[in-house]
């Protein structure tokens, strides 16, 4: 904390010098108005909206003698840093251009603007300020609610493709949600925008992350247990142990929603008990579907573990975090 010295100016006013790091992070410079609400023993300074002609953020990415998986890497952290150009270049542009343009397709709001035999050029089209987390996260939740439902039916009818193409979907949110929030934190004009303080950023950035792994462990499961030979008794006790992780995912949803911390408490003392529950169920398999099913079981057991984490964030949290 700084300490500023109170001057008097004029008959009617008095001054008070501004950090130049505060001019800087908020890219002001001498002239640039600023808003000041007068709140409760205390004054708020806020810069006002100034509109300025900026270079685009570009970073360009050599491809040559990489893997694909680490070029993707590499495109996705780059759109999550906020670059608003992404150069891609290299001799194996030309044979590798196809899977290039789906992982820049998978990324909301890039469009290819420039394509060569040796070059991709990608730019961010969307204006970040008019982005809602709180719709982006709403929808995620709508994808899993589904993904889970086709998961639990998984055992009797194989939904698994249609389950990677929405958790294509679930992930395209994920990082655009990474991406505005990111900015915000680096951005305070952006953050004040959004209506939200870094607290309110940070614990979004929690909710978004787990859940988008409960998307992950949910596809994984569906590709577990797909065309599996189980007995009766063996669907019913996944079908309960399922069901009762997506009724645990509902409630710690609802939680978030209507800050409801004394629901939140409940599903964190719960997470013992489902635990052994899997344990139990996993000591009764058979035959030689056992492997796939304890795998699929393991899976079941990490969503459970993200539920309980995304329960602890509405217990930390003092305001609604979507």
């Amino acid at each position: 904390m700084e300490t500023r010295k109170i001057i008097s100016f004029g008959s009617s006013s008095f001054v008070i010098s501004v950090p130049k790091t505060w001019i800087r992070e908020n890219k002001l410079k001498k002239g640039d108005v600023v808003h000041i609400e007068n709140k409760k023993n205390e004054l708020a300074v806020y810069p006002s909206e100034v509109v300025r002609d900026e270079e685009p953020k570009r970073i360009h990415i050599d491809i040559d003698k990489k893997s694909l998986q680490l070029v993707q890497s590499q495109i996705v952290s780059a759109y999550l840093k906020g670059y608003d150009v992404i150069d891609i270049r290299g001799d194996a542009v030309e044979k590798q251009s196809a899977k290039i343009k789906t992982i820049l397709r998978n990324l909301t709001g890039l469009e290819i603007i420039q394509q060569s035999s040796n070059r991709i050029t990608a730019k961010d089209l969307l204006n970040i300020k008019e982005i809602s987390i709180t719709t982006m996260m709403r929808r995620m939740d709508n994808i899993i609610r589904s993904m889970i439902l086709d998961s639990i039916d998984c055992i009797k009818q194989c939904h698994y493709e249609s389950i990677l193409e929405r958790d294509v979907d679930l992930n395209r949110l994920a990082f655009l949600t990474f991406r505005v929030i990111r900015s915000a934190l680096d951005d305070p004009p952006l953050a004040k925008a959004l209506n939200m303080n870094n607290v309110d950023l940070l614990f979004n950035w929690m909710i978004a992350s787990h859940m988008e792994k409960i998307g992950d462990q949910t596809k994984r499961i569906a590709r577990h247990v797909r065309g599996l030979d189980l007995t009766k008794k063996e669907q019913d006790g996944f079908r309960d142990l399922f069901t009762a992780v997506y009724k645990d995912y509902l409630q710690v949803m609802k939680a978030c929603y209507k800050n409801d911390i004394s629901l939140a408490y409940g599903i964190d003392l719960s997470n013992r008990s489902r635990m052994t529950e899997s344990n139990e169920y996993v000591q009764t398999l058979k035959g030689d579907h056992k492997t796939e099913m304890a795998r699929a079981i393991d899976n079941l057991k990490s969503m459970r573990t993200d539920i309980k984490m995304l329960a602890r964030a509405v217990m930390n949290s003092d305001e609604n975090v979507v």
